[in-house]
């Protein structure tokens, strides 16, 4: 621990997120924010508009983030822009030697806390960029999420009314909802992240892949049939309104306890990598 050197860790994390950010595979962002844009945040300008009010700016952004089928799409592009999460090569070998096992190890932790804070940025900036000039700031929602349904309930239960739920908006303020949001949904990545770290060390590439989109896909069918089971996934942790009911303000799980989950599964996952990594062989990892 001794031979930690920020400016190498630094230097790590800064080409390796070069390498990522201009990789062709990005383009898949274009494709999830056209998805975004159709199937969250249209519904609610059709709704804005039709109750003749604006949005709260940050709806769009907290709606994309607790939407039941959103947040499985959203780790799923994740994966794939990582999917190669640590590049292995003919190279990385003498980059390993000049910096150091745990420097280098350091180093991709940092660029994969980079790479989540630019994709969970973009997927903000992407659901605000449709709405300027239609919506509006305070410390309240919306009276499009407040009482549309009151004014249509025939409208009661469709997809639109499921993006932001009763017992999101019932349940706490607009702007802690938003920063909920957006670190759930980051602490989510991370163990996606060191996961896929943790078994390219240990020369289980596929593995790793398999294991993410298995926790991703029992995540989101435990969420969907409502199980108790959920809580021990990130999926249901990671989304607001399940944490309550549609009335009562005690929480079903409160948001400390999710907090707890992640930090505590970050922890463990963490300790595995840098013990797996100091054991590897780099030389022995299959190029895939």
């Amino acid at each position: 621990m001794s031979n930690i050197r920020p400016r190498t860790i630094w230097s790590t994390a800064k080409t390796q997120y070069l390498s990522w950010i201009f990789n062709p595979r990005m383009l898949t962002l274009a494709v999830m924010l056209i998805f975004m844009k159709t199937l969250a945040v249209d519904p609610l300008i059709e709704r804005s508009v039709k109750i003749g009010t604006p949005l709260h700016t940050l709806e769009p952004f907290i709606a994309i983030g607790n939407s039941s089928l959103l947040i499985l799409f959203l780790p799923a592009v994740f994966l794939v822009l990582m999917s190669d999460f640590p590049i292995i090569n003919g190279n990385t070998l003498f980059f390993i030697k000049r910096t150091g096992k745990t420097n280098w190890f350091l180093g991709q932790i940092l660029f994969a806390i980079m790479s989540i804070v630019t994709f969970i940025s973009i997927v903000a900036v992407g659901s605000l960029l449709p709405v300027i000039g239609r919506t509006s700031w305070g410390a309240n929602w919306s009276e499009v999420v407040r009482t549309y349904d009151y004014n249509y309930p025939e409208e009661i239960g469709s997809f639109a009314s499921q993006l932001l739920p009763s017992n999101l908006y019932n349940q706490i303020p607009i702007f802690k909802a938003a920063l909920h949001t957006y670190i759930l949904l980051s602490l989510y990545l991370v163990v996606i992240v060191l996961i896929l770290f943790l078994f390219k060390v240990l020369n289980f590439k596929k593995a790793g892949l398999f294991a993410s989109i298995a926790i991703i896909a029992v995540g989101m069918a435990t969420a969907s049939v409502n199980s108790s089971l959920m809580w021990a996934l990130p999926m249901a942790n990671s989304l607001i309104w399940l944490h309550y009911t549609v009335i009562f303000s005690d929480p079903i799980v409160s948001l400390e306890f999710s907090y707890a989950y992640f930090l505590s599964c970050i922890l463990v996952l963490l300790i595995l990598c840098f013990l797996a990594n100091r054991r590897c062989n780099v030389a022995n990892i299959s190029q895939v």
